[in-house]
């Protein structure tokens, strides 16, 4: 008998609201800490993934979003995290240093009593690791979907970004207002023409369309966006 292979996650499957249930927003995000960006810039779909993940406290699947689908594209419309900037405040670099891991002194080795002393406390000493923290008064998306579940998704994520969990990048919802502009467009996609338009260049990059899928060749927009906010 032939046994069938199961997968710890469940088929790959573009999970997103119905067309006709979806409206153009922006969502503003007031920035209260510095955020340090991850390699890859977030998105509101790998937000609201992580923030249904948390909710159901079950990340062996991929969870319906609050998010209109595009098939055609091979991507949720979800733009990418963009800093919002004002006359009266900028966007900010600030160096922050953190420590970064504390490996256990291994037992054999705590008990070399031959061993030289070093007052640096070796290679096993708390090292510091520097990242490039960024903050300015909000960030923002545009998107395609629900925007009143996508803020309630939201509230389990009280921080973004590196360090999110010890008070990096944190976020609370400012607004939602209407957009008729397709700025849902600013993020990673196949075609170097979807980027048309769009007040930048795009990047030749390797990165993944959705969560589930695997890393392929896509254009993406520079890493920091920045929007002047009325």
């Amino acid at each position: 008998m032939e046994v069938t292979q199961v997968s710890e996650r469940e088929p790959p499957s573009p999970k997103g609201i119905p067309a006709a249930r979806a409206q153009a927003f922006r969502l503003l995000l007031q920035l209260h800490t510095p955020l340090i960006l991850p390699l890859v810039v977030p998105r509101l779909d790998t937000l609201l993934q992580e923030a249904a993940c948390r909710r159901a406290l079950d990340w062996s699947r991929y969870h319906t979003l609050p998010l209109l689908f595009d098939k055609a594209r091979g991507g949720y419309r979800a733009s990418q995290l963009i800093f919002g900037v004002t006359p009266h405040a900028g966007l900010e670099a600030q160096a922050q240093a953190k420590i970064g891991h504390i490996q256990r002194l291994p037992l054999l080795q705590a008990r070399n009593v031959r061993a030289a002393l070093r007052i640096d406390g070796g290679d096993w000493a708390p090292k510091m690791t520097h990242h490039q923290a960024l903050l300015s008064p909000y960030v923002l998306f545009y998107a395609e979907g629900d925007p009143d579940a996508c803020i309630n998704l939201l509230q389990e994520l009280p921080q973004i970004g590196i360090g999110h969990n010890h008070g990096q990048g944190m976020i609370s919802v400012a607004s939602v207002s209407p957009s008729t502009e397709q700025r849902w467009r600013q993020r990673p996609w196949r075609q170097v023409e979807e980027h048309t338009g769009m007040a930048y260049s795009p990047l030749a990059d390797t990165l993944r369309m959705t969560s589930w899928g695997t890393d392929e060749p896509v254009f993406r927009p520079p890493r920091i966006l920045r929007e002047i906010l009325a």
